[in-house]
């Protein structure tokens, strides 16, 4: 049975099941995702150079013919080892070759047969051994290759040397040359697939064919060819990605909301209640969101501030608003701590009758009021966990949900509480991030969402001293930090584990609160982590908050969410285990009232103290320049919580580029504009369709 770009890989010739269970874990599943499993980089193999001209130190292909051929079978301590020597020639000199546990090569290699080879160059040390001792009899060649790419001159189309060589991911049982090899094999299947990009779009943009681009990205002519094939590709790949975003906002402006209408000075009222000033930032904020409040079609906008910028206001406003009018709000937050936090702050300026608390620790007498209350006629807000999504829980005119540090959430997680809604309505979805944005992601990874920023900090917000410590300066650390307790101040010791592991070589959390009292005397230090009760880590946090505890020793749990002004030093063990976004995070913990703060960065070796991340977030308190450093180390599935939206499939596309990201969103327009549904281009909306079934808010 021929194969087709459907079929499974285990119907191609000599692919086995263990075979296959290898390459699924590349995501090759079937004929096409070889075809769409692009190299990671690429060897320039195409310049052949003789001998004569080999440079140490340099990749090089050479053509040579075999001059002799020798093999060995030793041992490397149990393992038995074959080693193939071999020296090559051409006119200009002689090279020796070594190639390990080749057996198939001692078969291949004989005396006068030509083959391209191409490798790392490398000094020889026998060569000048052997000049010292016998000049005259030296037959070492000057230079050396162990394990070079090899590959039989008499082939016209190399696939492996003399030429430009990709190079894929790789995976145990799956190597490069296998990948290269069945790629090539399947390349002709090409023919029987669509061009699926509107000929106006390729020839408006200067495009190549996608059946050109798949080839020349794998098999690259030229430089040039290969240029012409990414651009090719990284449009595809982001135009898919804006024309899905746009699909979504256009279904979501078809559907029905409650309207929430606030009069002007009604909004006012509710801000001037506040204890406190907005900035300019909050106040264009909360206009932004009651706007699209007061709309029939559900608002879907995401608030991003930097740490400490004030998000927790405007949702207090937006839920206010919506109480007014005798509606429901859920308030999803990823912590017991920040929701018992969040919770608090709304009981001050929401009626206690209109307010609850719902955690896993909930009893069960709690959630049949909490539910009794969403299901009637009153306004009621329920801020919660995880426990608010589950299916026990419904609401009678929910028009308002929240989602606080929502990439915390997965895809799922978030429709279930937008499913909490008892009728026909949508409620609008407000999200909000302290991990502020890169503006190419606010067209990309939230391309179908309206966008808020809060890029003012309030007043009296303190700038965090920020240090690398390293042995030699551990000591005036310690000293600066017990001098801050002495005065009154408190403190923060984060760990990147609970206990201590054989495996990580870092210090847990156990070992620094030890650590800490034997350097912090007489100073009231207790330990919190993700693993205790809910009603410990509540009374630990409670009493931290009070002052009754000076220095809280904790691991990722105190992330978002704590607000304690008092607390002015942190130190972070272990450091460079940390994502910057996540070292962003915790610094923002302190630096919250009138007093100077200072962020201490102790990575686990002092050879970690140039890591890159610490040396980022050393340098600058700037969230925006920290996400955007954070998006070029990590990519923005692990950031912003992408991993099932499909923007961990790009291969070719960044993320970054800003005017390929502009240039599709613009074509995905104008195709939207001519033809909403897609009707004229059935390929463009299987896609899509695909897309949106993993959609980051669908």
């Amino acid at each position: 049975m021929p194969l087709k770009l459907s079929s499974q890989v285990i119907e191609i010739p000599r692919i086995g099941p263990a075979k296959a269970q290898y390459l699924q874990k590349l995501k090759i599943t079937h004929v096409r995702d070889f075809l769409y499993t692009f190299p990671r980089r690429y060897d320039d193999f195409s310049n052949i150079t003789p001998i004569n001209k080999l440079k140490p130190g340099a990749k090089m292909t050479i053509k040579a013919k075999v001059k002799k051929v020798e093999s060995n079978n030793g041992w490397r301590g149990r393992r038995r080892m074959l080693r193939i020597f071999v020296d090559l020639e051409d006119d200009t000199g002689t090279l020796n070759v070594t190639w390990y546990n080749l057996r198939f090569l001692q078969k291949q290699l004989w005396q006068g047969r030509e083959l391209l080879i191409a490798g790392n160059v490398e000094e020889n040390p026998l060569y000048h051994k052997q000049l010292s001792t016998a000049p005259e009899q030296s037959q070492t060649s000057k230079f050396r290759m162990r394990s070079p790419v090899i590959e039989f001159s008499n082939n016209q189309d190399p696939t492996h040397a003399g030429r430009i060589v990709p190079v894929y991911p790789e995976t145990y049982g799956v190597t490069s040359r296998f990948l290269r090899y069945q790629v090539k094999n399947l390349l002709p299947l090409l023919n029987s697939f669509p061009e699926y990009l509107p000929s106006e779009i390729i020839k408006r943009n200067k495009l190549i064919s996608i059946h050109e681009a798949i080839k020349q990205a794998h098999f690259p002519s030229d430089l040039k060819k290969l240029n012409q094939a990414q651009k090719r590709l990284r449009f595809d790949e982001l135009f898919f990605l804006q024309l899905a975003a746009l699909v979504r906002r256009q279904t979501r402006a078809e559907q029905q909301a409650i309207k929430i209408k606030v009069q002007k000075k009604t909004i006012d009222k509710l801000i001037n209640e506040l204890p406190f000033s907005l900035t300019n930032a909050q106040d264009r904020t909360i206009r932004e969101i009651t706007k699209d409040l007061a709309k029939s079609s559900p608002m879907n906008r995401l608030l991003q501030g930097d740490v400490g910028s004030g998000k927790s206001a405007v949702a207090l406003i937006a839920t206010k608003a919506t109480l007014k009018q005798k509606n429901k709000v859920l308030y999803l937050a990823p912590t017991e701590i920040l929701a018992h936090q969040q919770a608090e702050l709304f009981a001050n300026h929401i009626p206690k009758d209109q307010l609850s608390l719902l955690t896993g620790g909930s009893t069960k007498r709690e959630r049949e009021i909490i539910n009794k209350n969403l299901n009637s006629n009153k306004a009621y807000c329920v801020v919660g966990t995880h426990a608010l999504i589950y299916k026990s829980i419904s609401a009678r005119n929910l028009a308002l949900t929240i989602v606080d540090e929502q990439h915390r959430f997965g895809v799922q997680q978030r429709k279930a509480l937008q499913e909490r809604s008892k009728t026909p309505t949508v409620p609008h979805l407000l999200s909000m991030t302290a991990t502020p944005i890169p503006r190419t992601l606010n067209l990309t990874v939230y391309g179908d969402l309206e966008i808020s920023v809060l890029d003012e900090m309030p007043p009296g917000r303190q700038m965090v001293q920020t240090e690398i410590i390293t042995t030699a300066n551990k000591e005036k650390a310690v000293t600066h930090v017990l001098e801050q307790l002495h005065t009154g101040r408190q403190a923060f010791v984060i760990a990147p584990l609970v206990e201590q592991s054989d495996k990580l070589q870092a210090k847990s959390a156990e070992e620094a609160v030890v650590e800490m009292r034997q350097y912090f005397p007489g100073i009231a230090i207790e330990l919190i982590h993700g693993r205790m009760k809910a009603e410990d880590k509540q009374s630990i946090m409670n009493n931290f908050n009070a002052g009754a505890i000076q220095m809280l020793v904790s691991t990722a749990v105190v992330e978002v969410g704590v607000d304690v002004p008092n607390a002015t030093c942190m130190i972070i063990e272990g450091a460079e285990r940390f994502g910057l976004a996540q070292l962003h995070q915790f610094r923002g913990r302190i630096g919250r009232g009138e007093h100077k703060s200072y962020c201490y960065l102790f990575p686990s070796t002092d050879e970690s103290a140039n890591n890159e991340r610490l040396t980022t977030l050393s340098r600058t308190t700037d969230g925006f320049k920290i996400a955007e450093a954070d998006l070029h180390l990590r990519g923005p599935g692990e950031i912003y919580g992408t991993a099932q939206s499909g923007f961990n499939d790009l291969q070719v596309a960044s993320l970054l580029d800003y005017d390929t990201i502009k240039l599709a969103r613009s074509e995905a327009e104008k195709i939207l504009t001519d033809d909403p549904e897609l009707k004229k281009y059935p390929i463009l909306q299987k896609k899509v369709e695909q897309k949106n079934l993993i959609a980051h808010f669908e």
